[in-house]
């Protein structure tokens, strides 16, 4: 019953947009950007094919069903341990593997392909920023979020020139980090505020 009934919470959050036939959508519809700007997860236009539609919720079900695979990256044993901690909590989410410094991360990404890579700045052999510059380029599939108690604008800055979607403070983790995993696997900028840094 409980799983019946998180499956059941999912399909409410499916937002699709349904609109009139292209030549009555001045009378009974609506412009395109309108309806994008409902910020749906499909918009379709009539006549709809129904074999269509519903291969279309199928693969939408996929997507927001299938957990966030996580790699946690950081030179402290006891910080990972508490990151996982929190990420095992989260049903949408999935610790695919911790990583000990940059090196370390390229290696495991490359072998295990997470959504998201959970980076740390400072460490030891290969730093976080140079790790991010590699996975960024090898594996874009993979998306960065920097996780640093380094929070100064110019590391914000360079994290960002070096291909990372996100950056939160470690002392931020608790009410961010949850949330910076969800968008930056689905490919937004996080904090919002990171998307308008200026690469020069």
């Amino acid at each position: 019953m409980a799983l019946l009934n998180y499956y059941a919470q999912i399909f409410k959050t499916l937002h699709i947009v349904i609109d009139a036939r292209y030549e009555e959508r001045s009378t009974r519809g609506l412009r395109r950007f309108e309806g994008m700007q409902m910020d749906p997860d499909e918009y379709v236009t009539k006549p709809i094919e129904p074999a269509l539609l519903v291969l279309q919720i199928q693969r939408l079900l996929e997507a927001v069903t299938r957990a966030i695979r996580v790699l946690v990256i950081d030179d402290h044993t006891m910080v990972r341990a508490g990151i996982c901690a929190l990420l095992a909590l989260q049903k949408d989410m999935e610790v695919v593997g911790e990583a000990v410094d940059g090196q370390d991360a390229i290696e495991k990404v490359l072998r295990l392909s997470p959504d998201v890579a959970l980076m740390d700045i400072v460490m030891p052999n290969l730093s976080g920023i140079e790790a991010t510059k590699r996975i960024s380029r090898d594996c874009p599939q993979t998306k960065v979020l920097i996780l640093t108690q380094y929070d100064e604008e110019e590391n914000m800055i360079v994290a960002k020139q070096s291909g990372a979607f996100g950056f939160i403070p470690k002392k931020a983790a608790s009410s961010d980090l949850i949330t910076g995993v969800r968008f930056v696997n689905q490919g937004k900028y996080f904090p919002p505020s990171f998307a308008e840094i200026v690469i020069k």
